[in-house]
């Protein structure tokens, strides 16, 4: 099968209710004021920053002030990380790492110091040889875009073309068989398709400020992407998932999530030009897949749970037009209403959830974070 059935449970059939939708809300954001410093996690991912972004952005839908100081809480939280990673070691990352606390502090709080110190980071880690978005340039280098684009710095437009120069250089080197990047993660080498570690999640970054490009590199980027989309689909009775390794594991299970399988990809290919009818035809049978196999058993949490699923439907719907799509990500939202887990963080608990929610009463295509910068 396409999915994993034992990963998925009965969608629980309740009439979309903005009213319930706004108490859960505002039942994350006070509970998460309350315990945002308890977290022993620093990071963006799983830790007080992501969090903190997220009280901020859900402080500003609810048009309320914030209560709390944010730019002593990051600076706290920041120098918390330098002191105690979560990973036992300082990295730059974007999610796990130095670049995407900064970013929230420079948010809160921009300085020329800030952002020379992101520059040098991101610029430090083009090299890194897990070529994948959790840890490496793939997540790094949208600081660059980012800081382009709001300063108009030709620094920052160089050293994001130097990122992605050396991903699609790395991609080029590869052999006509083995198709995608080669991740070297956690003692192992190994091909990973999707948003979390793998093909997908390097893409998105580079499509996101792929005019930055040249006209050559371009053009690669989007036939390269509509080639691996169609060669790794897995099509069934309607519906496409696409395995989370190439080769795929004879061992491995089809994952229906954010970082793995359809979701994250669909995700992924946000900006993707609608010009290639083979393209749209997979995220539809993508979205597709999402919906049969139902919520998952894990819960909420974005990276994989249901509402990170259901991202990629709002994506679906914002992308076609088709309300079907909007009606399905508010049935999962209903869904997530029982799957709070009281751990207020961002990719793996309630924070993500909220953030979903607001975005399925705003009829937005809004990915936490990565849409942000």
């Amino acid at each position: 099968m396409n999915f994993s059935s034992e990963r998925h449970e009965k969608l629980i059939e309740r009439e979309w209710d903005p009213a319930k939708v706004m108490s859960v809300i505002e039942s994350i954001y006070t509970d998460c004021l309350e315990q945002i410093e308890s977290n022993s996690n620093k990071t963006i991912y799983h830790g007080s920053a992501g969090a903190l972004w997220s009280l901020l952005k859900i402080s500003k839908f609810l048009d309320r002030a914030v209560e709390l100081d944010a730019k002593v809480l990051i600076q706290k939280i920041y120098h918390n990380y330098l002191s105690s990673p979560d990973t036992e070691e300082v990295v730059p990352s974007l999610f796990l790492g130095e670049v995407g606390i900064l970013l929230v502090s420079y948010v809160i709080d921009p300085s020329q110091e800030i952002e020379e110190k992101i520059f040098e980071l991101v610029k430090a880690n083009i090299e890194n040889p897990t070529l994948e978005a959790l840890w490496a340039a793939p997540g790094t280098m949208i600081a660059a875009s980012w800081f382009y684009h709001k300063t108009k710095d030709e620094s920052w437009k160089n050293l994001f073309v130097e990122n992605a120069t050396f991903l699609l250089g790395k991609l080029r080197e590869e052999k006509t068989e083995d198709l995608i990047w080669q991740q070297d993660l956690y003692g192992s080498k190994i091909r990973y398709v999707g948003a979390g570690h793998g093909y997908f999640g390097n893409m998105y970054g580079i499509l996101k400020n792929l005019e930055l490009l040249s006209a050559d590199d371009q053009q690669y980027v989007l036939a390269h992407i509509e080639t691996v989309l169609s060669k790794l689909a897995i099509e069934e009775e309607g519906t496409v998932n696409w395995a989370p390794l190439y080769p795929i594991h004879p061992d491995g299970k089809m994952l229906v999530q954010w970082c793995h399988g359809a979701p994250g990809i669909i995700n992924s290919l946000k900006f993707y030009p609608k010009h290639s009818a083979k393209v749209e035809e997979l995220l539809l049978k993508g979205g597709e897949l999402i919906w049969r196999a139902g919520p998952l058993t894990k819960g909420v949490g974005i990276c994989h749970g249901t509402d990170g699923n259901g991202f990629a439907l709002l994506q679906l719907y914002r992308r076609t037009g088709d309300r079907q799509w909007l009606d399905r990500a508010r049935a999962f939202a209903m869904h997530c209403l029982d799957q709070r887990k009281q751990v207020y963080e961002l990719f793996t608990g309630d924070m993500g959830l909220a953030l979903y929610l607001i975005a399925c009463l705003e009829e937005s295509d809004y990915f936490p974070f990565l849409d942000d910068f």
